[in-house]
């Protein structure tokens, strides 16, 4: 029996045009098959029409090409939305379409095992398994629209209430942004060598759980100020900052920001080191929605040296925030490498309060570079001031909550002003005089109880086994998992399920069968009986003359409040001794009358 011939590794795209050579008469059989590695007898065979261009070796696919190409579509847009899925529910999936559609499979149970995702992810290397990051629900109603309404809003802002308006976003220099973060004492360990098959593998560490808050404040031009390091605590025996004189010593009791310490940080440090700096006034600070960023004090003092305390969308910090974008990952990255740089040349010893300082200064020199500053500002659109420079990929899970019901509570109470918003109606400004966003409206498709997302048929249509590339382009070409305009109504009970017979190979060319877009559907938030709660929707602009007042207000009433509570305080005291001297003169009565009666 004679050996074998290697089987040769060619693509459907090598298949393709050496027939089409072949068919032109540009190349001869032989020519092609040396050209494009096919052999001689496959292009005869596709030529006369045996089998089909994309007919595969092997056995006969379980599912067509066009109902995989379903499926990598569906599972790439239900990661873009948050809802991923794992390898074991793709395989379930898998089987529950299987059984609905009644198709006969060599899987056990319908079930495909791990063969069959090997093959399917080699087929499909535009999907891959990746360690999500985790996202709360009022981050993820987060929507494009809403940060628009920001970007409108800041540059009204400054247009109205600022001569140069929004030409003070065009220097670079007067842009800043603080944030603080937790650093924990005994950070998480990495990965690290060992022995291949050790049952146990230790890293050894401290029982201190507890962090130290760090408030870091930085440029647009890289210009980064001393870090406040945040200790719990009034009193300390020792020096919080040896080894790092640099950084700012702040003290709480809880050892988290609050509005006192801030205030102290914007009166003492930021604006003492804007001034030193010579940065033109007025200069931008940019901070989230936290409690311990707004109060009367620091409004007040920002506004008379000329400072724009302006908050970011709330909710929306990893998006938005420059600190949470680009600069406090790496730096978290750079403190897991001191503490065990330390803990290697100190055994036995792990990283205390008295030594947080002086391990964190070097991570904090390795931080903050220059470019981590400049991408910060530039991917967060803050500088240059653009809404398209935002990550868009970042609010895609915000379509699952954008197709619910108009009356359902979406979490975000912060948000309701923004139903009467009106985005046509803006006048903003852009470097050339008027600052012009992307003024229509969000189209967004109402579903009605039946209702369910299907993949458009002609995406599959004109998908081919090779353009596995063109495949990804064309994915984040096209509206994260909705496709609204193809968002039609299907009665279940109306469906009608053909079970599929064994075809030959050139059954992988069908249209995919009902029951991929009967199941493969995308989640939408179900409708809750929990009342909407309503708040009062504050200013961005802290410093602004509007959040002054309100700031104002709620101190009179907090005052008027705790007058009223001490009045009503004196008022029980003066009851209680009434009702006492009154229960006394009783007594008194009760006793003469029992010494009466005796005599």
């Amino acid at each position: 029996m004679g050996k074998r011939n290697k089987y040769r590794n060619y693509a459907l795209e090598d298949i393709k045009n050496a027939v089409q050579m072949v068919e032109s008469k540009a190349m001869s059989i032989r020519s092609a098959s040396r050209q494009y590695n096919v052999p001689k007898t496959t292009i005869i065979d596709k030529l006369n029409g045996r089998s089909s261009l994309q007919a595969r070796s092997g056995p006969s696919p379980v599912l067509f090409d066009s109902e995989e190409e379903m499926l990598v579509h569906w599972v790439i847009d239900m990661a873009k939305i948050g809802y991923g899925q794992t390898r074991q529910q793709l395989l379930y999936t898998v089987k529950t379409i299987l059984d609905h559609d009644g198709r006969k499979t060599p899987f056990k149970d319908n079930l495909p095992g791990k063969d069959w995702l090997y093959a399917f992810m080699k087929r499909h290397p535009e999907i891959s398994t990746r360690t999500p990051q985790k996202l709360g629900k009022e981050r993820a109603v987060i929507s494009w629209q809403k940060i628009k309404w920001w970007f409108e809003d800041f540059a009204k802002y400054l247009t109205e209430n600022y001569e140069e308006g929004i030409n003070i976003l065009k220097d670079a220099s007067r842009i800043y942004n603080a944030d603080e973060s937790g650093f924990p004492q005994d950070p998480k360990s990495g990965k690290i060598l060992a022995a291949k098959g050790s049952k146990n593998v230790y890293s050894t560490c401290s029982a201190d759980k507890s962090q130290i808050t760090v408030l870091a404040c930085m440029s647009a031009t890289a210009h980064y100020l001393p870090p406040m390091l945040v200790f719990p605590g009034e009193r300390f025996r020792f020096n919080p900052l040896e080894g790092f004189t640099e950084a700012v010593l702040g003290r709480t009791k809880t050892g988290w920001m609050d509005s006192e310490l801030f205030y102290t940080w914007v009166r003492d440090h930021f604006i003492t080191a804007i001034k030193d700096r010579k940065v033109k006034l007025p200069v931008i600070l940019l901070v989230d929605g936290h409690t311990s960023h707004i109060s009367l004090e620091t409004a007040q003092l920002c506004k008379s040296e000329n400072v724009i305390l302006y908050c970011l969308l709330e909710h929306a910090s990893h998006i938005l925030q420059p600190c949470d974008v680009t600069l406090f990952g790496p730096l978290k990255k750079h403190w897991r490498d001191s503490v065990r740089d330390y803990q290697f040349k100190n055994p036995g010893e792990f990283v205390t309060k008295g030594t947080f300082a002086s391990v964190f200064k070097s991570a904090w020199a390795k931080g903050t570079t220059v470019d981590v500053a400049i991408k910060g500002f530039r991917h967060t659109g803050l500088y240059p001031f653009s809404v398209e420079s935002v990550d868009k990929s970042k609010v895609e899970p915000s379509e699952v909550f954008a197709r619910a019901k108009p009356d359902q509570d979406l979490g975000n109470d912060d948000d309701m002003n923004c139903k009467d918003a009106q985005v046509d109606s803006r006048p903003v400004t852009n470097s050339s005089g008027t600052y012009n966003l992307d003024q229509e409206p969000v189209q967004i498709a109402d579903e009605a109880d039946t209702e369910i997302a299907l993949m458009p048929s002609e995406i599959f249509d004109s998908v081919s086994c090779e353009t596995s590339h063109t495949i990804v382009e064309e994915l984040h070409d096209q509206p994260p998992c909705l496709y609204p305009e193809t968002i039609i109504q299907v009665n279940p009970c109306n469906v009608n399920v053909t079970p599929h017979k064994d075809e030959n190979k050139q059954s992988c060319e069908k249209a995919p069968s009902s029951s991929f877009e009967l199941l493969l559907v995308t989640p939408s938030e179900q409708k809750t009986l929990k009342k909407k709660k309503t708040r009062t929707v504050l200013p961005k602009a802290v410093s602004g003359s509007e959040m002054i007042k309100i700031l104002e207000n709620r101190k009179q009433q907090k005052e008027d409040e705790q007058e009223m509570k001490e009045k009503r305080k004196i008022d029980r005291e003066l009851k209680r001794k009434l009702k006492e001297e009154e229960n006394a003169k009783k007594e008194e009565k009760k006793r003469e009358k029992e010494k009466n009666g005796r005599k």
